[in-house]
């Protein structure tokens, strides 16, 4: 499954300057693999305080235990997608 992640925060929870927040966004990234999750892409607007993912798991339990540590850090909207291919596929087969 696919899912569209998109992580927020203020300048005041900021973490780009901030060693201990830092620290949580890197242990999210870099337990990617080992909770079974695919970044398919990562970007970052800096200036906006946002993240936005896209990543492939097999479950949402997955997804929560990436985040998990960086719960603290700010807002995260998620919501599973299909590539835009699958979907009109899926409109092919009604």
């Amino acid at each position: 499954m696919l899912f569209h992640a998109t992580q927020s925060h203020d300048y005041s929870t900021c973490h780009a300057h901030d060693e201990e927040r830092k620290a949580l966004m890197m242990k999210s990234m870099q337990s990617a693999d080992s909770i079974g999750i695919k970044i398919v892409g990562a970007y970052a607007d800096p200036p906006g305080h946002t993240l936005y993912c896209v990543l492939e798991a097999d479950s949402m339990e997955q997804i929560v235990q990436f985040f998990d540590p960086m719960i603290e850090l700010g807002n995260v909207d998620i919501h599973p997608v299909l590539s835009l291919q699958d979907a009109l596929d899926q409109l092919k087969k009604d």
